[in-house]
């Protein structure tokens, strides 16, 4: 959608006469009607001085956002040159303001008020807004429109938009590049991948050339594989010493000239520039063709106007058929002097003259060898008979992983899965999303992905099916990314013909599954796309009609996949209290299979469902709020796939308020407290959870109040308030072991406050008493594939690493993300590689390690998640302090402090200790000695008999540092003793070898005991 305004209108109606003014504004109308149908696109509407033009309709077309902006472009240009005798050159020139934006809506046929058309969508609405936020003489377009057509402009920078408003960009200009490769290139490339096969195959054909008997290649691929990559990376290993090598490409774009690839290696072999003049041009062309006059004959004056005009010039003899001709002879020519390969990217798009030219190039005896790059016929046939057609695949998982890393180098595993997965390993899409990943969310590139120019791409696609292949198509979308035959018949209304299914898979539309039975979408952009097109009251009917068969396999329905199909397609069908049951069901079943992120998906349809019931009922409320308990439960232990947004929680607490009832409201305050927690906002978790357990008194329900003490308990453990929250764990933990020995079942609960109270003992010390409490937790769970067990040993994990037992933490952690990765719990995968990184960097300064541990770290901190943070930044200070990295070192040491202020004051102390000893090597001691005064009242302030030890070696450090020997070496073997005590033996032993280096004058009985220990 283009929109575009005259700027200071109000200013020409006041000033200037009306009859001029209509004069004015009529030119204007041409301008627009001039500029739209030049790039293809149609005028929706005019008012007064503002147009709306419409670009991909009837027909989408990958470069339907360039096509707007080039419109855009022209009409700013154009208006700008308007001049009217009636009108003061005070207000000229004229000048526009322009917006551009892109994505799905409703168009019918309009009438006298509403236009040509009537749009229904939001992406009008954003047109409008970028061109009211745009100055004078400024065309703003969302990159959601440009995609990877963006750099054929010259862009510039805009203040952000208001919220829920896209990126968009200033279009100051037409760029240089004129191929979509230079264009796209220009924002940096990914790392060549993979292809090796074809490398080798193409680069023997460039090489062999002259020898070469086979003397055409196709590289075939759908849009998106890497052909122009391809082809440039073997050019550029190749060289062309040895060869003459001319490039050219079609484009689909309106108003691509008759033979374009031929003319643009003419002009290349002429040494005539892109942007030259026809002046110039011919100027050149004319000088270059002259040692050639001779050999060409009567043709060279044809060749002269070819380089300079183009096919479509005026006058003369020249016409396609002639064209034809005079070009053979001229590459014709050019073989006879040497080897000469031609290669010709985007073949696809090709007219019927360069065919003919092309067909005629490889049936010279000794013509030139050809290149070509294209998507695959839609008719499935080669594009060149007998030529080795090399077909492109989508990348491999490895492969999507390293390419991903490019654009988002600390993308988790899982991300990873996700953009592979919905990318299809097309290596285009997948740099796309990760584009809008890296602006935006990482939680909604799918989305986003809808609004741009990859869904302009498959809509265009879909448009040029035949009629029956897209009613399957569309029929498929719904059903979803993998498609079950039987559904697929319900849906179509009966069996699709096999040659429209096999064409769909040679479309890149749906492949065959192997095992049978089943066909897939090649990616999920293809199919959400595709399902956009679809109208609501064809979608809802289709939907219906899969409901229905689903419910009538009364033998299947009651399966956790069956469930989900109901939900989606009740959900689909406007069934809302269907829906709502069934993904309710669904979820149920995948808790009670630990899926823990398939029954958060299944809860979040079912709550969603129960919004759009009508009038729902004071039952219904309240099965909402029992469903957003359940959606806690399926997200605590992976809190980072809600992306820090406490809103459910919020909201059921007002609905249960609402309604007034208190042990729903008890329960609701419980949830949000336990989210709270799981965000890492502690002293919120402490208010909400107080007020919950306040609400369990009232009720005197003896079971919900031991479970929220228990639940209070371990945020108290968090937020460091040790004693309550030792006496709540303990108290919750009797409770919960009386009640698992009644009723034989595991209590994951009391694990976990094991845990946390094993945490608590670990930091004051209490190693013996941690490592029980975790053997004892892990005793209650052994076996199990609960999450809770992770959390356990990611505990365990940390008290080895406070201890210096750094192997065995690090082995610990190791299996742990192993286990978090198959069970695809972010938060625990996060925790257990940042606890492996830090100890294997402690065992052996192992960078890759650091790596590991600050790309853990920038997870969570682009979720804006902070639950128990404070310990891995902690680590990440300490080892820029012993790199010698200041600044990073103050920045990782104020995200600490900063949870300190919320409570959170585990790793408090470690990082004022490494203040300390930066502030100690500027020789600022009092600085150094206010860090580590903070560090000591941190550690008293938790009774953490640990820190308060290290706190002691390290002022024994900075009395060594200030020349004070004898009480250095004394406050050092002090803090040793305590340390050995602790069994915080590696730390002990640091401490000696730093005695070690103080210079002493005399022998040293304690010493000597302390080093032979």
């Amino acid at each position: 959608m283009l929109f575009s305004d005259l700027v200071g209108s109000t200013a020409l109606g006041r000033d200037v006469e009306s009859e001029h003014l209509s004069e004015l504004l009529s030119q204007l109308r041409q301008i627009w009607h001039r500029a739209v149908a030049k790039h293809g696109g149609r005028i929706i509407r005019t008012q007064g001085d503002g147009a709306l033009a419409i670009f991909g309709y009837p027909q989408s077309g990958e470069d339907d956002g360039r096509r707007a902006a080039e419109a855009a472009l022209d009409i700013h240009e154009w208006v700008g040159e308007l001049r009217h005798d009636g009108v003061s050159p005070a207000l000229m020139p004229l000048r526009m303001h322009s917006g551009i934006h892109a994505g799905t809506v409703l168009l019918t046929q309009g009438d006298i008020e509403s236009g040509r058309y009537d749009l229904i969508g939001d992406v009008v609405n954003t047109a409008a807004h970028l061109s009211r936020h745009a100055g004078p003489d400024q065309i703003l377009a969302s990159l959601d429109a440009l995609g990877p057509h963006a750099n054929f402009f010259e862009l510039a920078a805009h203040l952000p938009a208001a919220s829920g408003m896209p990126q968009a960009r200033l279009v100051l200009g037409r760029s240089t590049a004129t191929r979509r490769f230079e264009a796209t290139s220009r924002r940096g490339l990914t790392p060549f991948i993979g292809r090796n096969e074809i490398f080798g195959f193409l680069t023997r054909f460039l090489s062999e050339a002259p020898a070469q008997a086979q003397r055409c290649a196709v590289v075939v691929g759908g849009p998106g594989l890497g052909k122009t990559r391809l082809l440039e990376e073997v050019l550029g290993h190749v060289g062309t010493e040895r060869i003459r090598l001319l490039r050219g490409s079609c484009e689909s774009y309106v108003g691509a000239e008759v033979l374009q690839p031929f003319l643009q290696m003419l002009r290349a072999a002429l040494g005539i520039r892109a942007d030259a003049s026809l002046v110039e041009a011919k100027e050149t062309a004319r000088a270059a063709l002259e040692p050639w006059a001779a050999q060409l004959g009567p043709n060279a004056e044809s060749i002269l106007a070819l380089a300079s005009a183009g096919a479509d010039a005026r006058g003369g003899r020249i016409t396609v058929d002639g064209v034809v001709g005079d070009l053979l002879g001229f590459f014709t020519g050019l073989s006879a002097h040497g080897p000469l390969v031609l290669v010709i990217d985007d073949w696809q798009w090709s007219d019927d003259a360069s065919r003919q030219l092309l067909q005629a190039l490889l049936e010279l005896p000794n013509g030139p060898h050809v290149i070509l790059a294209s998507r695959p016929r839609e008719d499935g046939t080669e594009w060149i008979s007998g030529a080795p057609h090399l077909f492109l695949e989508p990348f491999q998982g490895p492969e999507t992983d390293f390419a991903v890393r490019r654009w988002v180098p600390q993308a988790d595993p899982f991300l990873v899965a996700r953009i592979h997965a919905y990318a299809g390993g097309v290596p285009l899409f997948i740099e796309e999303l990760c584009h809008s990943i890296a602006a935006n969310d990482p939680a909604s590139f799918e989305a986003r992905s809808k609004q741009g120019w990859i869904a302009t791409l498959v809509a265009s696609r879909l448009a040029r099916l035949p009629p029956d292949e897209a009613k399957v198509v569309r029929a498929a979308a719904v059903i979803g990314n993998t498609v079950p035959h039987g559904l697929l018949v319900s849906a179509c209304g009966s069996e699709p013909d096999p040659a429209i299914v096999r064409a769909l898979a040679d479309a890149d539309f749906l492949f065959a599954d192997p095992a049978g039975g089943v066909l897939r979408f090649k990616h999920g952009i293809t199919r959400d796309a595709v399902y956009d097109t679809i109208g609501l009251h064809e979608r809802q009917a289709l939907h219906k009609r899969i409901e229905d068969t689903l419910l009538a396999r009364s033998e299947q329905a009651d399966g956790e996949d069956a469930m989900e199909a109901l939900a989606y397609h009740s959900q689909g069908a406007g069934h809302w209290k269907s829906a709502a049951h069934y993904a309710e069901r669904a979820g149920d079943k995948a808790m009670a299979a630990f899926a823990l992120d398939r029954a958060s998906a299944q809860y979040q349809v079912a709550m969603q469902a129960l919004d759009r019931v009508p009038n729902r009922s004071r039952e219904q409320s309240l099965r909402w709020c029992l469903l957003a308990n359940k959606l806690g439960m399926a997200n605590i232990f992976d809190p980072l796939s809600l992306t820090d947004d406490t809103s459910v929680f919020e909201r059921a607490v007002a609905i249960a308020s609402s309604l007034g009832e208190t042990a729903a409201m008890a329960s609701a305050y419980e949830w949000l407290g336990y989210m709270c927690y799981g965000f890492g906002r502690f002293r919120e978790a402490v208010t909400h959870t107080r007020t919950a357990l306040e609400l369990a008194r009232k009720l005197e329900d003896r079971r919900l109040i031991a479970q929220i003490e228990a639940t209070l308990g371990q945020i108290l453990a968090a937020s460091c308030q040790y004693d309550e929250a030792i006496a709540l764990i303990d108290a919750a933990i009797s409770t919960k072991q009386q009640r698992s020995r009644r009723h034989g079942a595991i209590s994951f609960g009391a694990a976990y406050a094991l845990s946390c109270k094993g945490g608590v003992l670990a930091d004051r010390g209490d190693f013996e008493g941690a490592h029980a409490c975790f053997s004892e937790g892990m005793a209650l769970v052994e076996g199990s594939t609960h999450p809770v067990v992770n959390s356990v040993r990611n505990w365990i994990a940390v008290a080895l690493i406070w201890q210096g037992r750094w192997q065995e933490a690090e082995q610990l952690a190791v299996e742990g993300a192993r286990i978090a990765e198959n069970t695809r719990s972010l938060l625990l995968l996060a925790d257990c590689r940042a606890a492996s990184g830090f100890a294997r960097w402690s065992a052996t300064g192992d960078a890759d390690g650091l790596l590991q541990l600050r790309n853990a770290a920038e997870w969570m901190e682009r979720r804006n998640f902070h639950f128990y943070t404070s310990v891995q930044y902690s680590w990440l200070v300490e080892a820029a302090t012993a790199e010698g990295d200041v600044e990073t070192a103050r920045r990782y040491a104020a995200h600490v402090l900063r949870r300190a202020r919320e409570g959170e004051r585990l790793g408090e102390a470690a990082a004022c200790r490494s203040l300390a000893k930066l502030a100690a090597l500027r020789q600022d001691l009092g600085l150094s000695e206010r860090w580590l005064r903070r560090a000591e009242t941190s550690a008293g302030w938790r009774g953490s008999l640990r820190d308060a030890a290290l706190n002691l070696s390290l002022r024994g450090e900075l009395l060594a540092g200030q020349g004070r020997g004898e009480a250095a070496r004394q406050t050092m073997m002090e803090a040793a003793e305590k340390l050995r005590a602790l069994g915080m033996h590696w730390h002990a032993e640091e401490t000696i070898r730093l005695v070690i280096g103080i210079p002493v004058g005399y022998a040293n009985d304690q010493l000597a005991r302390h080093c032979a220990v």
